[in-house]
């Protein structure tokens, strides 16, 4: 399948997602369209060594897992240690040549001498000083086929070749590819002469990596139309929704063509005709032989070609070089089983940025599988193999070898390096000197600057395409750290790629968008310190000229313009030779396989120093395509899907994600209720009512409309390269549907699915467009959910109501035992007031508190005791004061009394006197 996918219930999740309704439809929580890179970000440098000594030596087999760049996902430290004694083949497959390069295998190192590490570290500062006087290991071996390029030229009216070709199409690459190279493939021309192709002597596939991948002729690019115009049927119409009927090609077509060579839709599942599916495929069909059928050749069969007389013309030149080798077949001990041993030698392609598709990729792939497959393919950015190739020293002479240094002296710079580092130079010289002259008018100290980082344009061109990628460079590395890449790190700032048929023609407008594209990602970046071409000597002397003729148009713009960012005539043009890509490819397959690394002397928790091992060059790539998604809730209408959203747009910084959307039946069903309401709606655009109606379909009433709806659900992925259209990635998805795991006699298709509640696709893409899916979900129906969630709900309610009721009685207990011992307390020092009045117990409340404490659950004892021991009942605080009022009242009645009748003596006396 195209797309790769996995999944499981309980996988982690990681990072933020957003649904598939507010996803899809816009609105606040809608995704992104452009995501801004962080082109700016610093990173750490290398640590250097303590010494001036070179650290010790350390074996390949101990650093190589610390060395595996972790965008490379075919590649795994096991894998990349069964290949270290192999060579790497770099093949610039797109190249209007189809350049080979190769790097070396790892050499076997020992580890640093335990008993002397002196002379150990002597041993590796020697043997490094050997390295760099030898020159770089990157070695180019011309193009794959000569003068032919990357086109395919097999035999024809040939019984061996025919036998060899059948036999490589039914048995496969390990077992056929080797006939075919002997006894088929026409290698450089020599077999055959000028017109022997029109006297139907050869069949020739004319670059077939072009239509890689390819599920419908309708789906190549305008360059691949171009070029296979002259086979293309002429009812080549097919639509993408209608599964394919006006294009029903069978898989071996009918004897009555009478050309070598035709284009058709083929199906892979086994079915006759191709049905729009992800199994479909444009292949080619042969008629090798006249009285023979006609033979159906897949466009990555045809390049598995063209990847295996690569992988033996490097051989070959290797063994040519170092016939002592074990690689050499001769010094096998079964010479003629390890004449094939080229089929395992790792593969690195450079993939120009408007080839980026998943499709193509994943038959990229396919096709550079070997014998084994014990080491899967390195997958670069053409224009980043281009930049390491530019900056790659000249080869070591004797001429421009040297005589400085402990054992010889380090080799020329390139052209691109000396002009960058004088500039860098240059230019922190002067922020240095500027940020010194504001310090001392401050009277404070001087603040180091920052280091200038030269931004550099690639731009290449092929027939098929043009590349125009703005990178900078930083971390400049000495060629006694590493000789193959003069600089750590390239960030890719932008990268403006087009498929055409003339793509010189669309220079200036290319220019013009990275210009654009650069000025917006890293406003504060400076003019680019060069523009380097690359390409075929032809190409990049028409390449200069236009540049230079925009540049001056540049120029001429910005003279009365104060927001000019200098762009004009005065930025130097630089070429490369027309190997620059397959050697600065094979150096960054050999970067991320851990042969050109810096080994550094880092200080561990025990205060030792030990060897630690750093890649050579890290690339922060962007992304060339850009990934949407669509969504169709009404089972697959053609006129019900959604408008593609994107989720990961160009220049993105990659590899990206995962990305989550999470899918829920209730939003499905709310979507599929409104498009049956609303004809020509496909789904609710206001996410507030889309919450409320989803609301209203949960729960157990909702079940069926859930269920319909999750079935009906489909799930699309979109992926284009600029100018061109969307083209689908694998098949529909059905996220919310599963297979029944207890499949019933009879039942099939539609029959065996269940409809899930809930589920999260996480969707990733990688540095060069492959993009990766993976389904989580945790399996259960609706009804199954729908439970789950009732239980929950009364559980989490029951659990709610008795935590309530439990702390709320530990609560009012509290409070009334707070209250009694209150009461109790004032009762107890009522009582001592009346009954000890003017004793040490009158008025202490700390011994009122104590006795009540003490005597807690047992008062009626400490009523008794205190009743025994004072002879006067216990009684309440408001009682005392109840009987002290009738008290004071009676006492106020008998004051009264007395008065009166005092009053009435005298009276009687007076009268008596």
């Amino acid at each position: 399948m195209s797309l790769a996918t996995s999944g499981g219930a309980g996988a982690g999740l990681a990072g933020g997602g957003l649904s598939a309704a507010a996803m899809a439809h816009g609105g606040p929580n809608a995704a992104l369209a452009t995501h801004t890179p962080p082109h700016n970000a610093q990173y750490s440098s290398i640590p250097n060594s303590s010494g001036a000594a070179a650290p010790p030596g350390t074996s390949y087999a101990a650093l190589g897992a610390d060395l595996l760049d972790k965008n490379q996902s075919f590649l795994n430290g096991k894998n990349v240690r069964g290949v270290s004694a192999l060579p790497i083949v770099g093949v610039d497959l797109y190249g209007d040549g189809c350049g080979v390069g190769y790097f070396g295998p790892m050499e076997k190192e020992e580890d640093g001498g335990k008993d002397d590490p002196d002379g150990g570290e002597m041993a590796a500062m020697m043997k490094a000083m050997q390295k760099v006087k030898a020159g770089t290991l990157a070695k180019s071996i011309g193009n794959f086929n000569g003068t032919i390029g990357t086109n395919v030229i097999l035999k024809k009216e040939n019984d061996k070749s025919y036998k060899a070709v059948k036999k490589y199409l039914t048995k496969g690459a390990a077992e056929g590819c080797g006939g075919v190279l002997n006894e088929a493939l026409v290698v450089d021309g020599k077999e055959i002469n000028e017109d022997e192709e029109n006297n139907n002597t050869v069949v020739v596939i004319p670059r077939p990596h072009l239509l890689m991948g390819a599920r419908k002729l309708s789906e190549i690019n305008p360059a691949a139309k171009c070029t296979f115009q002259s086979i293309l049927p002429k009812n080549n119409k097919d639509d993408d929704d209608n599964n394919n009927n006006n294009n029903n090609s069978p898989v071996i077509d009918q004897d009555n063509s009478t050309s070598s060579i035709s284009l058709t839709t083929i199906a892979l599942d086994g079915n006759s005709r191709p049905k729009g599916d992800d199994y479909d495929r444009v292949a080619f069909q042969l008629r090798l032989n006249s009285k023979k059928k006609l033979m159906t050749m897949l466009p990555e069969e045809a390049v598995g070609l063209i990847i295996a007389s690569c992988r033996k013309n490097v051989r070959d030149a290797y063994i040519e070089q170092h016939p002592e080798s074990e690689l050499n077949p001769q010094n096998a001990e079964d010479p003629e089983e390890e004449e094939l041993g080229y089929m395992d030698y790792p593969p690195a392609f450079a993939i120009p940025g408007w080839a980026c598709l998943d499709a193509t990729l994943e038959a990229l792939i396919d096709a550079a599988g070997g014998r084994a497959s014990i080491c899967g393919p390195s997958l670069h950015q053409r224009s980043i193999a281009a930049c390491v190739g530019a900056l790659l020293p000249p080869p070591v002479s004797a001429n421009n070898g040297g005589g400085r240094g402990l054992g010889g002296g380090l080799p020329p710079s390139s052209k691109l390096q000396k002009l960058l580092s004088d500039t860098m130079q240059t230019k922190d010289a002067a922020a240095a000197k500027e940020a010194a002259k504001e310090a001392a008018l401050k009277r404070e100290d001087p603040v180091e600057p920052d280091a200038f980082v030269p931004l550099v344009l690639l731009v290449g061109a092929t027939k098929e395409g043009i590349e125009m990628t703005a990178v900078q460079l930083s971390k400049p590395q000495s060629p006694d750290k590493e000789l193959h890449c003069p600089f750590g790190n390239i960030s890719v700032i932008s990268s403006v790629c087009y498929s055409s048929g003339d793509p010189l023609s669309l220079v200036n407008s290319t220019l013009d968008e990275l210009r654009e594209q650069v000025g917006i990602i890293v406003p504060e970046s400076e003019e680019p310190t060069a523009i380097v071409t690359y390409g075929t000597v032809a190409t990049q002397v028409q390449l200069a000229t236009k540049l230079k003729s925009a540049l001056q148009q540049y120029g001429k713009e910005g003279k009365n313009n104060d927001d000019w960012d200098g762009w004009d005539q005065d930025i130097p043009l630089m070429s490369t030779k027309e190997e620059c890509v397959p050697t600065g490819l094979a150096v960054l397959a050999a970067s991320v396989h851990g042969r050109v690394r810096l080994i550094v002397s880092v200080k561990g928790t025990d205060g030792k120093m030990r060897p630690k091992a750093k890649i050579g060059v890290a690339v922060q790539d962007a992304s060339t395509c850009a990934v949407a998604v669509s969504f169709n809730y009404f089972g697959g209408d053609v006129k019900k899907w959604t408008k593609p959203k994107v989720i990961f747009d160009f220049d993105r910084r990659v590899p990206a994600g995962p990305y989550h959307i999470d899918f829920t039946a209730a939003e499905c069903a709310a979507h599929f209720n409104h498009g049956k309401k609303n004809k020509k709606s496909c789904s609710i655009e206001d996410d507030h009512e889309l919450i409320e109606q989803a609301k209203s379909l949960e729960g157990s009433r909702g079940i069926p409309d859930r269920e319909n709806a999750a079935l009906q659900l489909r799930f699309r992925i979109y992926q284009k390269t600029r100018g061109g259209e969307w083209i689908r990635v694998g098949d529909d998805m059905r996220p919310l549907s599963m297979e029944h795991s207890q499949k019933d006699e009879g039942e099939s298709g539609e029959d065996n699915l269940v409809a899930c509640e809930s589920a999260v696709l996480e969707i990733s893409l990688n540095s060069v467009g492959l993009i990766t899916s993976g389904l989580i979900t945790n399996g259960e129906t609706i009804v199954q959910a729908t439970k789950s969630a009732r239980n929950s709900k009364l559980l989490r309610w029951g659990g709610i109501t008795f935590f309530v009721l439990f702390i709320g009685g530990f609560l009012i207990k509290s409070y009334v035992e707070e209250r009694v011992f209150e009461r109790d307390t004032q009762r107890v020092m009522a009582y001592y007031k009346h009954a000890a009045a003017n004793s040490f117990h009158d008025g202490d409340e700390r011994q009122a508190r104590y006795l009540v404490w003490k005597y807690k659950g047992k008062k009626e004892a400490l009523w008794r005791r205190l009743e025994a021991k004072y002879g006067i009942p216990v009684k309440h605080a408001w009682e005392w004061d109840d009987e002290e009022d009738e008290k004071a009242k009676e006492e106020d009645e008998t004051a009264e009394d007395l008065d009166g009748d005092e009053g009435a003596s005298e009276e009687g006396k007076g009268e008596e006197l």
